[in-house]
């Protein structure tokens, strides 16, 4: 509950009410640090709500570790989605190299180079990351490497050289140092006292979670449920599946695949369009006047491509209609989304007609047999 005896901003409230709701809308957009236990979480945490002066909002994973605290065993921070692509000149730069930096860009390599490859300096980099993450490159970098860790420990039987080795840490070494200084724990004491579920087939089975709803029937219809992937060399198979009620993507992955994890993970959830913020979308389409294609498809994504794991941008809808294009234009800065709801709706007509008019034939046909064969009249 907000405290009333003092003034509080409009950020702070709208944060406090949504963890006090335990709002699934706001997953992964903002953590909460509690300052009793030093424990950040996911804003839809099952725990025990805590008291509003015991709380302290960051919007980020990595600054919620900057500060001290340790990801919740409960909620698990590390399995919410990421955060929507950014609109401002300066956010985009930090939004670019935080995707590249979540896709293992820093691991075993200098943020010299990834500013190279993005054509600023080091220096900007840095500010631009510091200003719209709360942290530098090297530290948002290194929170990727321990959340995607503790997902192998928590969730696989993989030994903890692999699980190192795929998490991005250049050493076994490396890993357990970082990891007993970051959390104070050793990495084999999240194992204590937890089933472990063996492999099958040599595959790993991860989790993807995204901000509900989802139009999954839309997404799946444009995007293979199984696919042949290779990144840098490896080569294997992932297979999705939906599992609506827990709001995630059960993924299969080839153990082959294990080396490029993190850049696989990262072009997964670019490919799915699992980062997308449905609640703050579907809003701006329907006050645009989409309500009945919002209504019909809650929760539409604009699909990627498994080639380079491409993922769309939320103005650029990959089509060569341009009069659909032309007919989305107005509901910028989300066109992409509102090309995707007409071209629904449009595939939904043609289908409509196609089925009417196959009806329609089939009824001539049946009633030309039923001439021929009783040339008195028709039969009814």
């Amino acid at each position: 509950m907000v405290s009333a005896t003092r003034r509080v901003s409009p950020q702070r409230e709208a944060y406090q009410l949504a963890v006090d709701a335990r709002d699934q809308r706001f997953d992964g957009v903002f953590y909460v640090g509690i300052t009793t236990t030093h424990v950040y979480c996911r804003p839809c945490c099952p725990s025990r709500l805590a008291y509003d002066r015991h709380r302290r909002f960051f919007d980020s994973a990595a600054a919620a570790e900057r500060a001290g605290f340790r990801p919740c065993m409960r909620c698990r921070p590390e399995l919410a989605p990421g955060r929507a692509t950014a609109l401002a000149a300066v956010s985009r730069l930090a939004q670019v190299a935080s995707q590249r930096i979540a896709a293992g860009a820093l691991n075993g390599r200098s943020v010299a180079n990834l500013a190279s490859e993005l054509g600023v300096s080091e220096r900007h980099l840095r500010r631009a990351l510091e200003r719209e993450v709360r942290v530098s490159p090297l530290e948002l970098a290194q929170t990727h490497r321990l959340l995607l860790a503790k997902r192998l420990i928590v969730d696989t039987d993989l030994p903890m050289t692999r699980v190192a080795y795929a998490s991005g840490f250049q050493s076994l070494r490396r890993f357990n140092t970082v990891f007993r200084a970051q959390y104070r724990m050793a990495p084999s004491a999240l194992r204590r006292g937890r089933k472990i579920v063996g492999r099958e087939d040599g595959s790993l089975r991860l989790t993807l979670a995204y901000r509900p709803p989802l139009a999954w029937d839309a997404l799946a219809s444009v995007l293979p449920r199984e696919a042949k992937v290779a990144i840098d060399g490896q080569r294997g198979i992932v297979a999705v599946e939906n599992s609506a009620a827990d709001h995630h993507l059960a993924v299969t992955i080839s153990e082959s695949l294990l080396p490029v994890l993190m850049p696989l993970i990262a072009g997964l959830r670019r490919v799915f369009d699992l980062d997308a913020e449905p609640a703050v979308i579907d809003a701006h389409l329907s006050a645009g006047g989409l309500g009945h294609l919002v209504a019909r498809w809650p929760g539409v994504r604009v699909a990627g491509s498994f080639k380079g794991f491409k993922g769309a941008q939320p103005d650029d809808f990959p089509t060569a209609d341009k009069d659909l294009l032309a007919r989305a234009e107005r509901w910028r800065p989300w066109r992409a989304y509102a090309a995707r709801l007409l071209e629904l709706e449009s595939e939904r007509s043609s289908s409509s007609r196609c089925h009417s008019a196959q009806v329609s034939r089939m009824t001539i046909t049946s009633r030309t047999v039923n001439t021929i064969s009783h040339p008195d009249g028709w039969i009814t």
